[in-house]
């Protein structure tokens, strides 16, 4: 491994993925419910030997904590009432859990006696059958595990979650707002499309963003923990406010959010890193782009479906990597920038497929725009930083070298290493997000006129 590809590693090393082997975002409650079921006296169940709730869960929703539990069935008949006559809600905060390093395997040990109890008292099961209940006080950034009981036998729990900032994590609909509003907005200027659907079925958007025959694409939140929609939206917006001129000479094709369904995982609450697609497939694995050869990186094999790094049963098999790689093939972009890194930020570390090394006139080309990019950004010294050359089979940037001749980036870490050691903690907040958002606008500013500048 040559200097630079060891100096992504270390950047990349804040992605911790040892240990991600689920990616539900409630810890599931039958881990908790493996009790030897009894039959009490005269068919009268009792607490003692069965729980009286299941099914517990946990999630972010915008402004508020929401747990919920069902009845167990076996108390579910009328007669069994008096058990849940009160209700406990416990919460644990869980201040040395670390992103990036801690994954579900932090929660189990926890024992709700430890924990504060936040509510006891009466709560009307919704359908005599849910129960809900509404933390309004959970802060911003934190992380915890909750517990709902009863007031006899164990409670459902630890459910875990981690409440994130709506303004720094784009859920879904936000997402679909906030295109929509641009295409309202300058509807000369913005045509918004669906270019596919998710693995869950929903609308992928993609938008191209100018008048200019040449283009640059942006693809956002490939792996659903990293960065992407806070960044291009932004990026789109100013562009149009401010620099119309340049994309009606060149325009910009997005994908704001290419795995939206695991993402939302992550912005209501899942507090461990999430990468890989409902499918548990690695879309920066799936094109068909030398998909055959078994890559080893971060501990994982490409070929092991429990890998974080799993490249699916076949090339192109992800809704996701269809619609991107269709979408690419329609518009045919001069370059493409694909926002990796963690927790909504990416830097200015640029890596290129590893390929693309035997095609010197390639790596010129590839080297242009990256020292474009840097210079725009202030960087302290451009010349010195170096595209790295390490990206893998399957990925864009392979799959954007050898379909379209085209220079393909992962963006990366930051260069700052305060603002990385933030990122990779998951304590990005909106003003680290800001300067971010800025450097890549500058950035884009500088490609915009770059490409605008050649001559084909």
């Amino acid at each position: 491994m040559t200097k630079s590809q060891k100096q992504l590693v270390n950047r990349r090393g804040f992605m911790g993925l040892a240990g991600l082997s689920v990616s539900s975002m409630a810890l599931p409650s039958i881990l908790k419910e493996n009790i030897t079921l009894k039959q009490a006296p005269s068919g009268k169940d009792t607490t003692d030997n069965y729980r009286t709730l299941r099914e517990g869960n946990v999630f972010f929703d915008g402004n508020k904590v929401v747990v919920t539990a069902y009845k167990s069935m076996r108390f579910f008949k009328k007669e069994f009432s008096h058990h849940f006559a009160k209700m406990r809600i416990y919460r644990m905060e869980c201040p040395d859990f670390k992103y990036g390093t801690d994954y579900g395997e932090y929660f189990p040990a926890q024992d709700y006696k430890k924990a504060d109890l936040i509510f006891h008292g009466k709560m009307e099961p919704l359908l005599d059958c849910k129960f809900h209940f509404e933390d309004t006080t959970a802060k911003i950034g934190s992380t915890y595990s909750y517990w709902i009981g009863t007031d006899e036998g164990e409670p459902e729990g630890p459910l875990a979650v981690k409440v994130r900032d709506p303004e720094v994590w784009y859920k879904y609909e936000q997402v679909q707002e906030k295109v929509a509003l641009l295409q309202k907005k300058y509807p000369a200027m913005v045509n918004a499309s669906q270019i596919g659907l998710t693995t869950y079925k929903r609308p992928l958007m993609g938008l191209k963003v100018g008048h200019g025959k040449k283009c640059i694409a942006v693809v956002g939140a490939v792996h659903a923990g990293e960065a992407g929609p806070e960044i291009i939206l932004y990026m789109l917006e100013k562009l149009l406010e401010n620099h119309q001129d340049l994309l009606k000479k060149v325009s910009i094709v997005a994908i704001p959010s290419a795995n939206p369904d695991m993402r939302d995982r992550l912005v209501r609450g899942n507090p461990w890193y999430l990468r890989r697609n409902p499918n548990l497939v690695d879309i920066n694995r799936n094109f068909p782009a030398n998909w055959d050869t078994v890559e080893t990186t971060y501990g994982y094999s490409t070929d092991d479906p429990q890998g974080n790094t799993y490249r699916g049963l076949f090339s192109n098999s992800e809704n996701e990597t269809m619609a991107i790689s269709s979408f690419m093939k329609k518009h045919k972009p001069k370059l493409l920038l694909s926002y990796h890194c963690l927790a909504s930020i990416a830097g200015e570390t640029l890596a290129a497929s590893k390929d693309a090394l035997q095609n010197q006139a390639f790596v010129d080309r590839s080297d242009n725009y990256a020292r474009m990019f840097w210079e725009a950004q202030d960087y302290r010294d451009p010349k010195q930083e170096k595209v790295i050359y390490m990206c893998t089979a399957g990925s864009i940037p392979t799959w954007g070298y050898k379909e379209l001749d085209m220079p393909a980036y992962d963006v990366e870490a930051p260069f700052d290493a305060a603002d990385l050691a933030k990122c990779k903690l998951d304590q990005t907040d909106r003003e680290l997000l800001r300067k971010y958002q800025e450097k890549h606008l500058k950035g884009m500013i500088a490609l915009l006129k770059g490409v605008n500048a050649e001559k084909k």
